[in-house]
């Protein structure tokens, strides 16, 4: 899995993929003018930020093999913005899900829709330090955000809406 934004992101957006590319350990490819079929030739599994007004707004996640994509809008809020450093992952990520949400019939949903498209392609480690933690958020259909230890460190993720395509364009 690769992450890149659109085409000439902001420097928010930069920010944000950057922040992706080291807390999940997973490479960040500039898209300068590359096409998507460009990108899709890199790695058949993209993770691309879309931009709202200047901001990461959409995550959208491609599975080229089946041709299939998964489009989430999100809220985000970066690392300098919740612990002030920047945090690095030589790592794979736990994966943790909040007591709240556990039980949650609708999240489970959620969940193994981006269990397919995302954590798979994860380098997920039971004991790795840095850990994803999806969590229950009144506004958004959840929430996620990063730790260290009990830390929070982000940057976190506010899923707004999913959609699932069976298509990539």
């Amino acid at each position: 899995m690769i992450i890149t934004t659109s085409k000439k992101p902001s420097q928010r957006t930069r920010s944000f993929a950057r922040e992706l590319e080291r807390t999940l350990n997973i490479p960040y490819v500039q898209r300068g003018k590359l096409s998507l079929k460009e990108i899709f030739e890199i790695d058949k599994h993209v993770l691309l930020i879309g931009e709202f007004k200047g901001n990461p707004g959409t995550l959208v996640v491609y599975d080229v093999e089946n041709e299939r994509r998964l489009s989430s809008f999100v809220s985000v809020k970066l690392q300098r913005e919740i612990c002030g450093e920047k945090i690095y992952n030589d790592d794979g990520i736990r994966i943790k899900i909040s007591k709240e949400l556990k039980d949650n019939e609708d999240f489970q949903k959620y969940y193994e829709i981006y269990d397919e498209f995302l954590f798979h392609h994860l380098n997920v480690d039971e004991n790795s330090d840095i850990i994803l933690k999806l969590e229950k958020d009144p506004k958004y259909l959840f929430a996620m955000q990063f730790y260290k230890g009990r830390v929070k460190i982000g940057p976190l993720i506010r899923i707004k809406s999913i959609k699932l395509f069976d298509s990539l364009l």
